[in-house]
């Protein structure tokens, strides 16, 4: 009697714990998630238009590792000039292996050249902000750069 009490017991702690242990294949596997970005730094405040650059550099996170595209027709990175109505697109190389899902992170650096005046005036204010999509379609948040300075 002591060892069949004894058998129930273990088998009521073990089943739990048999069941917690088994998951679906499709559970392990990682979301569908959208990658994330920040600015990390700017290289300027003010620029002469057709002359400077601004560089920005964002750092960006994703954890599929899907970022970039061998084809140089795909442009997953968006620029937004806060004094124009569309962005500008561009390619972004691939920032991992091909087939593997792997947890990336770094930094980009973008170089925004020959800015230049929309209007009649010495000086304007622009911010830029960014986005970048991942090979499942996911877009990042946007980001706003710091106002920079566009000079005569």
């Amino acid at each position: 009697m002591r060892i069949r009490l004894l058998l129930i017991q273990i088998m009521l702690i073990s089943l739990p714990l048999l069941l917690n242990s088994c998951k679906k294949e499709e559970d392990n596997l990682v979301e569908n998630t959208a990658p994330t970005i920040s600015i990390a730094s700017l290289s300027t405040d003010s620029v002469k238009e057709f002359v400077d650059s601004v560089i920005v550099e964002i750092s960006y996170q994703d954890a599929q590792g899907n970022l970039g595209s061998i084809d140089p027709d795909i442009n997953d990175l968006e620029v937004k000039d806060s004094r124009l109505s569309q962005p500008d697109f561009y390619h972004v190389k691939p920032l991992a292996p091909e087939g593997f899902t792997l947890n990336i992170s770094g930094k980009l650096r973008i170089r925004l050249s020959t800015l230049f005046l929309l209007g009649i005036g010495d000086q304007e204010t622009a911010t830029f902000t960014i986005r970048l999509r991942d090979q499942s379609g996911e877009w990042s948040a946007p980001v706003t750069s710091d106002p920079i300075t566009i000079v005569r």
